[in-house]
């Protein structure tokens, strides 16, 4: 990652496999809800996988599934939803095709609930300080 790109993000990246449901736009003005999971987040955005092509500067609406307790093993038990808006930034590869089995979709965050945002941010630094 360059210096540039680093520095034009708001929030540490982390890797996490999270549930999140996408509302992908249809041709016809209707939405789509997806279900996907997320390649890794930050309080500023998330990247995710999506057999869906979505142009660059689509808005989307997504509810992501954030752990908000876990047992005694450490496995998750308790989650919360934080619904959120964003902006495509970037996907990989750029151009549809046929021949391309999945995408991969940079959403930044355009508006976040503040229990969303805090939910997010407990996620993140619990992933930091087990990583």
């Amino acid at each position: 990652m360059s210096d540039a790109t680093h520095d034009r993000r708001k929030g540490q990246r982390v890797e996490a496999n999270l549930k999140l449901e996408v509302s992908i736009p249809r041709p016809d003005g209707t939405q789509a809800p997806v279900a996907m999971e997320t390649l890794n987040i930050s309080s500023s955005g998330i990247y995710f996988r999506s057999d869906h092509f979505i142009e660059p500067m689509t808005k989307l609406g997504m509810a992501l599934e954030l752990p908000t307790h876990r047992d005694a093993d450490g496995n998750p038990d308790e989650f919360a939803t934080a619904r959120c808006e964003g902006i495509v930034v970037r996907v990989l590869p750029e151009t549809e095709g046929a021949d391309v089995s999945h995408y991969e979709v940079a959403v930044f965050f355009t508006q976040i609930g503040e229990e969303g945002m805090r939910h997010l941010s407990d996620h993140i630094n619990m992933l930091l300080a087990v990583g």
